[in-house]
């Protein structure tokens, strides 16, 4: 037997312990609303810099590969699940009808006009963001070591507005 080996000790119930790891500012993070008020944003609500660049990099590839089909209903089949996956991934997307919204209107664009539809795609997750950061039920956090900046949410014109504090 070695003599410095560790040993573990309880000195308490784990649940009485206090926890220093910074997991509590995992829960989630306090925002502050336009009109002065702050709120509660839960992790859920919590959307990083890097995850929404990746969710409109993934839509403009399958919006691009969509224009490279014949338009028959396996491809808007296939574009659908691609942009459901991609849209999903944003706060609450799923339980506010954002996907099916999107869904929805696939049938209107023909692949030739690819370009338009992802502007719209864009514009509309935009306006969604948007409305959900104002109103307190999402956040928007800036990567750390993720130096993208995206004119959305940072800079002058920013459609998206994002001010926070973590707890």
């Amino acid at each position: 037997m070695k003599k410095n080996s560790f040993v573990p000790s309880l000195d308490g119930r784990l649940e009485d312990r206090i926890v220093l790891n910074g997991s509590r500012a995992a829960a989630g993070i306090v925002v502050n609303l336009p009109g002065g008020e702050q709120t509660f944003v839960p992790r859920s609500g919590i959307l990083t810099t890097r995850t929404y660049n990746n969710i409109l990099v993934n839509i403009h590839r399958a919006t691009q590969q969509f224009g490279r089909t014949q338009g028959v209903q396996q491809d808007f089949d296939n574009l659908g699940r691609q942009l459901g996956a991609q849209l999903g991934r944003l706060p609450y997307a799923r339980q506010d009808g954002l996907i099916d919204y999107v869904n929805g209107s696939l049938q209107f664009y023909a692949p030739n006009e690819n370009q338009q539809l992802y502007s719209d795609i864009r514009s509309t997750t935009i306006s969604y963001l948007s409305f959900k950061v104002l109103n307190g039920e999402a956040a928007i956090r800036k990567s750390p070591g993720h130096y993208f900046s995206d004119a959305d949410i940072y800079g002058r014109n920013a459609a998206i507005f994002t001010d926070m504090q973590p707890i």
